[in-house]
């Protein structure tokens, strides 16, 4: 499937040159409730549910996409008011994990569960998928990366991707050439210029630039 990752300018041209994007640590992202969507009023079970949360942190992170490039809001928070890009990323369809969104907390009988064997697996994907319908807008859809598996360099984190696009903002300044040049040798994307709606408050595309296939140069 076609899932979008939005991105400051400089951010997306060496996304493009190495293929690949940062992987956000579940202990930085910007959501205070990942994995705790469960009603914790019980504090019997918030050590738990706190401990699970960081046993994850230190093994793994997101790789986090949206359905879609033409959303307002996501411009203008993760792409640097529309100065930066959307990259255009081919994920499988099983590394997907579409998010789900709920006005409240998720109440489940812990005591219980705990009897019979501990939390099964669908329940933990059920944790890593849902957050609260404030975060509704974005229509997350996002993929689970390993660190152990990951590109490091200092404390971050990066995982290969298969980039086949890239969205311009309204307001970039990447040019073409830019793009050719962060690109590997022979690699191809095709380029897509977005603007601002003139009758509704929406993201489309400019219609006065076709959509273009660049090919990293030849060094």
């Amino acid at each position: 499937m076609r899932v979008f990752h939005f991105l400051k300018a400089e951010h997306a041209l060496a996304a493009l040159h190495k293929s690949r994007i940062k992987i956000a640590r579940i202990n930085e992202l910007n959501d205070p409730f990942e994995l705790l969507c469960a009603d914790m009023r019980d504090p019997r079970h918030r050590q738990g549910f706190q401990s699970f949360k960081a046993k994850c942190a230190r093994t793994f992170g997101y790789l986090c996409f949206t359905k879609t490039w033409k959303n307002l809001m996501l411009w203008s928070m993760y792409a640097d008011k529309h100065q930066g890009a959307a990259l255009e990323v081919e994920l499988s369809d099983e590394a997907a994990m579409p998010v789900k969104y709920r006005e409240k907390r998720i109440v489940w009988d812990v005591e219980k569960i705990m009897q019979s064997g501990g939390f099964s697996q669908d329940r933990v994907d059920i944790i890593s998928t849902t957050k609260s319908n404030h975060w509704k807008y974005e229509k997350e859809i996002r993929a689970a990366a390993p660190l152990v598996d990951a590109e490091r360099e200092g404390n971050l984190y990066f995982s290969t991707v298969d980039i086949r696009g890239i969205v311009l903002g309204a307001l970039s300044k990447i040019s073409e050439e830019q793009i050719r040049d962060a690109l590997p040798q022979g690699k191809s994307v095709k380029v897509t210029w977005a603007r601002l709606a003139f009758g509704s408050y929406d993201v489309v595309r400019r219609k006065d630039l076709s959509v273009k296939t660049v090919t990293g140069r030849e060094r």
